[in-house]
């Protein structure tokens, strides 16, 4: 009797001491080696992006120079504030991505950016001019001019499919590189006021414009990325590189209205709405200064001009975390 309960519990020991053995490889497995990325990985970034509009911008150049026809003449100005374009955005990304052996990942994400721009700025001229013939002949002139506000707006909407390639240095750092591609769908705005009030004579002209657009098309983001892992399965990230989005074919609609106004009448005697539907472009448009001819575009629906380009590329750098799964 003694012996069949020895027997049995020494049986049991193995069948226990076996399980264990066996279950080893399985739960190795399913845990990631140190200094091993897991197998899955979920990232979210965000940062600092450098973009350049370059036709959007345009209308703070115009603007500007309309502005300042004046400024080179000997005459009595005055100007205040200044009229700024778009030039910084703050990029958001996550995205999914699986190894696929010891350095190349596969995945997809989806990045978000948005920058926006407001100012204002105005001038003001006065002089006199004296009849040489008669000397008691003057004529005054006073001037104001305003652009109140000018706003530009962009958003850019990135999905996009990713391949990465990297290397371990030590236990914890892995570096290399990614290239995400895929098509990009952007928006812009652009809202403005000015007003032109007197001359020679007390008269006054106030414009409102509103437009706003949208277009698509291929886009790829480079980067160089570093991960450093903090946990197995929890890491932070940088991240830089340059980001190719040029948005061509841009529609949207244009709305304006022009106000004129005797400065001495109570009414308008003149108001002109228009509305229009269609691609962007960038129209001609001349300003007479002091100086000369300032020649350059304008965003604008309609009419003769090259088509307008929404240029969103740019450097960027982001910092973030993964998350293994």
């Amino acid at each position: 009797m003694m012996n069949r309960l020895t027997v049995r519990r020494m049986t049991v020991r193995c069948i226990v001491a076996l399980a264990a053995v066996l279950a080893w490889p399985l739960r190795a497995g399913a845990q990631p080696q140190p200094g091993a990325p897991p197998a899955w990985q979920i990232e979210a970034v965000v940062g600092f992006a450098r973009v350049s509009p370059d036709d959007l911008n345009a209308r703070v150049e115009y603007d500007t120079a309309w502005l300042d026809y004046l400024r080179t003449a000997q005459v009595t100005q005055q100007h205040e504030g200044a009229l700024d374009g778009l030039g910084d955005a703050t990029p958001f990304a996550v995205r999914v991505a699986k190894r696929m052996g010891r350095h190349w990942t596969v995945g997809g994400g989806f990045s978000y950016f948005s920058s926006r721009q407001a100012s204002s700025a105005s001038a003001s001229y006065r002089y006199t001019v004296i009849d040489p013939r008669a000397q008691e002949y003057q004529r005054e002139f006073a001037q104001s001019l305003e652009v109140d506000p000018l706003e530009l707006e962009v958003r850019d909407y990135f999905p996009h499919g990713l391949v990465g390639y990297d290397v371990g240095l030590g236990s914890r750092l892995r570096v290399g590189g990614l290239l995400a591609a895929g098509w990009v769908v952007a928006d812009c705005t652009l809202t403005r006021s000015s007003a032109s009030l007197g001359g020679f004579y007390p008269t006054s002209s106030r414009t409102d414009l509103e437009m706003s657009g949208q277009g698509g098309g291929i886009a790829a983001d480079a980067l160089l990325v570093a991960r450093l892992a903090i946990t197995p399965r929890v890491g932070v990230l940088v991240e830089g590189g340059f980001s190719w989005h040029e948005v061509g074919n841009v529609t949207g609609t244009r709305e304006s209205a022009q106000r004129i106004q005797d400065g001495e009448a109570t009414e308008v005697e003149r108001e002109v709405l228009a509305r229009a539907e269609g691609r962007w472009i960038n129209q001609a448009v001349t300003v007479q200064t002091a100086s000369g001819v300032w020649r350059g575009t304008v965003p604008s629906i309609g009419g003769d001009g090259p088509p307008f380009t929404l240029s969103l590329s740019g450097w960027q750098f982001r910092v973030g975390v993964s998350f293994g799964l």
